[in-house]
């Protein structure tokens, strides 16, 4: 990879009062030998064993009723845990499987020698009838694919973090890494409007994916607070800067600083990424579920020919009565923040676009609704990209459920979230949504605490196009220094300077591409 003789400095315009090393050596930042990633021992052999949930250490309670196998099963109230050793003969990659059911609904997670590594979504089980509550209740498989063990004794943990599960036993046998036709995503884009070097920064994108896992940082909305504390600690600017929009409409001032800022960093070579957590446009002003009547704003609407009417066409529909006042909020907030991104399409700088995130999770009040929620993606991709023609935006959908997925035309990018304190490569994360996805997406990390680790990633062949480590006390002190409660120095400049990880600096011209 071909590297640029300077790295600009950002502490200028920072918007704090943090200066970066940079300052001290005339902007160019310290070329440190690229590392390549660790290698680890995989030997594939066909294995399989089972342990009876109720053999292993737990806080729960062993239950003798209904169907089971072996003694009992085990009932776990939330934050209840097992743990077990599972015996293997070699290091290779295992499905960790288990034997369970709900009556709430329940989300447990994997641990794998005390690291996070995957989590299990047990539905809440419903009855067709009184016959059926009792002979129904039967205990389904639910896995976690890709995981590596090593020879010998591995202790498994799971915790019931949230509802109530039960567990009859568990099921480890071999597998494999994510398989490589994961990869085959292709580089076309959701955009009818889009930009030669937005195009060309998709083709980039599609070229490396699987090879290489582009830098991503979130940062303090109008500053450049995070960039600086990783360059200090790196000697590396990340490929991509994130910040949210939730805020944007509340202060100029800062928003106008924002845009300042983000237009450097794309000029300087770097590329952009937006959140949106969308305030109701009502009294409200929340983002928590039950804010927003969006079934009242598409009453017998065509949301998607809406986002089509000009400002005449609007006062038409709403003098006639025919426009509701929740869909009239929908348009004016839309076009607030289309006159907020404009600046960046006008500057063509490609922007990885992340609006209404995590809809599936119950959270926010776009996601009340799976359909209404698609309806809204859909209305607001053709307001910005066919009405106001914003020609930069590549469209990153952050969800899990294919109920939500809002169609391959309107979505470039998935994306997923995560908070569990490891540096897990959450290969079966990453595996379960290329395989529940209606279409090949390429797939990204938006936001984490930790960040995954660049050697794991590679062993488990689950690359995510990108890594984003969080903002605020997830990477910085309020002294505005690093902060290694989640990433320490030394892994943080390791994922910055290795050879499968790409930095600002290693970026193509993508106007050429």
């Amino acid at each position: 990879m071909c590297s640029c003789s300077r790295i600009p400095d950002y502490s200028e315009s920072s918007g704090n009062s943090v200066s970066s090393e940079s300052e001290n050596s005339g902007g160019t930042g310290d070329r440190f030998a690229e590392s390549d990633v660790r290698e680890f021992d995989i030997n594939k052999k066909e294995f399989i064993t089972k342990l009876n949930a109720e053999g292993g250490s737990h806080n729960g309670t062993v239950a003798e009723d209904g169907e089971f196998d072996g003694k009992g099963y085990l009932k776990l109230r939330e934050k209840g845990a097992l743990k077990h050793i599972i015996n293997v003969n070699t290091s290779q990659h295992y499905r960790i499987i288990i034997a369970a059911r709900s009556e709430t609904g329940a989300a447990i997670t994997l641990k794998i020698s005390d690291k996070v590594c995957g989590a299990y979504y047990i539905p809440k089980y419903q009855a067709a009838n009184d016959e059926d509550s009792e002979s129904g209740f039967k205990f389904e498989y639910y896995a976690v694919d890709h995981q590596y063990l090593t020879a010998g004794q591995n202790v498994v943990q799971f915790t019931v973090e949230s509802g109530t599960a039960d567990i009859d036993y568990i099921v480890a046998e071999s597998s494999d890494v994510v398989d490589n036709a994961c990869y085959n995503a292709g580089s076309g884009f959701a955009n009818p409007n889009v930009s030669l070097r937005t195009a060309g920064a998709m083709r980039y994108f599609s070229d490396i994916y699987g090879e290489q896992t582009l830098t991503a940082q979130n940062v303090t909305f109008g500053t450049n607070t995070e960039l600086n504390a990783v360059y200090r600690a790196t000697g590396r600017y990340p490929a991509i800067r994130i910040s949210e929009l939730a805020d944007a409409f509340e202060d100029e001032d800062v928003t106008k600083s924002e845009t300042e800022l983000a237009v450097k960093f794309g000029k300087d070579g770097g590329l952009l990424s937006y959140v949106w957590h969308w305030y109701s446009p009502n009294i409200k002003h929340s983002v928590n579920i039950g804010a927003f009547d969006l079934t009242a704003a598409f009453e017998e609407q065509r949301p998607e020919e809406v986002a089509l009417f000009d400002e005449d066409e609007m006062n038409a529909q709403i003098n006639a009565g025919f426009l509701p006042g929740e869909m009239v909020s929908l348009i004016n907030d839309a076009d607030k923040l289309a006159e907020i991104l404009k600046p960046l399409s006008d500057a063509d700088i490609p922007v990885l676009f992340q609006p209404i995130p995590d809809a599936d999770s119950g959270l926010y009040w776009w996601g009340e609704s799976s359909e209404n929620y698609v309806l809204l993606w859909r209305f607001l991709f053709n307001r910005l990209c066919s009405y106001h023609k914003l020609k930069n935006l590549i469209w990153v959908w952050n969800g899990s459920s294919e109920d939500y997925f809002p169609g391959t035309r309107y979505v470039d990018i998935g994306g997923q979230s995560f908070y569990e304190n490891s540096n897990s490569s959450f290969a079966g994360r990453f595996g379960e949504i290329y395989e529940t996805l209606p279409t090949t997406k390429m797939l990204g990390i938006t936001f984490c605490d930790v960040l995954p680790s660049i050697d794991y990633m590679s062993r488990d062949n689950a690359l995510w196009l990108f890594a984003a480590a969080g903002n605020g006390s997830y990477t910085v002190k309020p002294s505005g220094e690093l902060s290694e409660t989640f990433n320490k120095a030394t892994s943080l400049h390791y994922f910055y300077n290795n050879r499968r990880t790409v930095t600002m600096d290693e970026l193509p011209d993508f106007s050429t591409l």
